[in-house]
């Protein structure tokens, strides 16, 4: 098992911090000389952190301004994702309840739901995702299918809370540059109703995710979202 970064840890002190007000919205950070010193770290390290909160788009950075709190982790948590950035904050606002891991050959059924190819080979990691302070009804309910080269990030996941593809990124430096998103409707099946807790039936929408990183396709995520606990939102402008 491989060690948590330097950075990734300090990352994750900072999401804390921040989620327990520490670092109140619109606040600045300390500068990263600052910080670098009164943790004994370089200023590389502080940097990294850094960026991991710009990607999980709670903190801004400008030039002669600083680091500056944009968002903190809601006391409820409505999902809304429609970006990258709102993606991997997600991640950090909800909590993650792994199931099960197994390593499974795609027949042309479930490859066509999720858009690759029938005989290939993935690492299915099933989840379930709820609100990082109430703990009340699940959110949604998840299928990761990873890259079977990727397998260092599926034997930790129960000790990081962040989204599989930011994991990815840090372990083996793919950075996802674009996801494709499908969604559709589904009526849940007998296990995922009761998982869920809803009603026999339950409708819900079906949201398949492709993630790519230099156009090659690393991890799908195929999630199931009671209709009454999801709202997507898109602002078209021209």
């Amino acid at each position: 098992m491989s060690r948590q970064p330097i950075y990734s840890v300090l990352a994750d002190e900072l999401v804390r911090d921040i989620g327990a007000g520490r670092y109140p919205l619109g606040s600045l950070l300390p500068p990263e000389m600052e910080m670098a010193e009164e943790r004994g770290l370089s200023r590389a390290t502080v940097r990294a952190a850094l960026g991991r909160l710009v990607q999980l788009g709670l903190v801004t950075r400008h030039k002669g301004v600083g680091t500056r709190i944009a968002a903190v982790q809601p006391g409820s948590y409505n999902p809304s994702t429609t970006s990258i950035e709102e993606l991997a904050h997600f991640g950090a606002a909800t909590h993650r309840t792994l199931l099960d891991i197994d390593e499974v050959t795609l027949d042309l059924d479930l490859a066509k739901r999720l858009g690759v190819q029938a005989g290939s080979r993935w690492f299915r990691v099933r989840t379930l995702r709820s609100d990082i302070k109430t703990e009340a009804l699940p959110i949604c309910f998840t299928e990761n299918y990873v890259d079977i080269e990727l397998s260092d990030v599926i034997h930790d996941i129960g000790d990081y809370s962040e989204l599989i593809a930011t994991r990815i990124a840090s372990r083996y430096g793919r950075v996802v540059d674009e996801v494709r998103q499908v969604i559709r409707p589904r009526v849940l099946d007998p296990e995922l109703c009761d998982l869920l807790r809803t009603a026999p039936n339950e409708l819900a929408l079906e949201i398949r995710r492709q993630y790519c990183s230099a156009g090659r396709l690393i991890y799908v995520s195929l999630s199931q979202h009671p209709a009454d606990r999801f709202e997507y939102h898109m602002s078209l402008h021209r």
